[in-house]
Formats: C-alpha cells, sequence, structure tokens
C-alpha cells in the first residue's frame, strides 16, 4: 500500500482535484440522482465526455461540489465523474415517482390469429420445397401454371401444405 499524504484536514483522504480545492470541498455524504438519464461526465462541462449514465433514485457518494457541477462516485459500478448539481438531492425519490403509472404491470403474451398461423405454415411448406411447382396454383420456370404437375397434385414423394382447409387444428397449435 502507497504512503499517502495527510490532507490539510488531518486525514490520509487522497487529496481532491486541485483546481477546484478553492471551492467548497464537502465531505462523502450519499445523494440520489433525480433524473433519467443523467450524464456522468469526465470533467464539469456539458461538452466533456459522457463517462455513463444514470437514472432516477441511483445512489451516489458526492465527492466534491463547485457550483452547478458535483464530482460524484456511482455507488453501484464504481465510476467517477461529475454531473450538473440540479439531478442531486439528499433524499432517496418515492418509489411512486420512480415507476411509470401508465405501464401495465405485466402485459399478456402476444397471440396470432388462426388465420396467420395458417398463412404462415403454407408459406413455410412451400418455401420447403426445393422445385418450383409446389401447388396447382404455382407456376413453373417459363411461367405456366403447374396445375396437374405439381407435388400435390401426384402421389407419394413431397406434400406440400397449399390450401387453407388443409391445415388441421394440432398442426396451429404445433406452430404456437
Amino acid at each position: 500500500m502507497r504512503d499517502q499524504q495527510p490532507s490539510p484536514s488531518g486525514s490520509t483522504a487522497a487529496p481532491l482535484d486541485e483546481t477546484f480545492r478553492s471551492e467548497t470541498n464537502v465531505e462523502v455524504r450519499s445523494k440520489f440522482v433525480t433524473g433519467n438519464g443523467v450524464a456522468l461526465r469526465g470533467a464539469p462541462s456539458p461538452k466533456s465526455r459522457i463517462v455513463d449514465r444514470l437514472d432516477r433514485g441511483r445512489k451516489v457518494d458526492l465527492l466534491q461540489s463547485k457550483a452547478e457541477w458535483s464530482r460524484i462516485k456511482d455507488i453501484l459500478t464504481q465510476k467517477e465523474g461529475w454531473v450538473a448539481t440540479r439531478f442531486l438531492q439528499d433524499d432517496n425519490p418515492k418509489r411512486e415517482e420512480i415507476s411509470k403509472p401508465s405501464e401495465p404491470k405485466s402485459k399478456p403474451p402476444p397471440t396470432l390469429s388462426p388465420t396467420i398461423v395458417i398463412q404462415r405454415i403454407i408459406a413455410e411448406s412451400l418455401a420447403n420445397y426445393p422445385g418450383t411447382c409446389a401447388c396447382p396454383y404455382s407456376t413453373d420456370r417459363r411461367g405456366r401454371r403447374c396445375g396437374n404437375r405439381s407435388a400435390y397434385s401426384k402421389p407419394g414423394g413431397y406434400a406440400p401444405v397449399c390450401f387453407s382447409q388443409d391445415v388441421t387444428k394440432s398442426m396451429i397449435e404445433a406452430y404456437r
């Protein structure tokens, strides 16, 4: 462990940034972030690089304060940086303020209508057929309708699903 120089107050804490020593130095104390997506910056300037983003209710340690800017350490990530002082407060925001009241507690899973499921089953069946004449309404390479030459019309071999009446309830349930 390295030896540290005692600070003017007699403690062995590391010296704070010399640029702001003449301003108000604050003992390390906990604060809470009041805004969502508050920028944690590398220097006390709105144009300095953003190190991280902090959300409402995040607990931070206040290391130093200077007028509009405060140097903090995020307790969760241990990152240090500068935030605008207006986004810090002494007490934790109420839970009601943190949660979004208009958002429902849990959303039901989306369900697909049987018509859409049937269309998808037919499309997948046609996509899996290697040739061009899967169904009677398909066209061959020359642009002619396949009709009785289609795999659907011939017994044995491939049996693509071409029409909605060919899709069974068990196929729909298996798809979901």
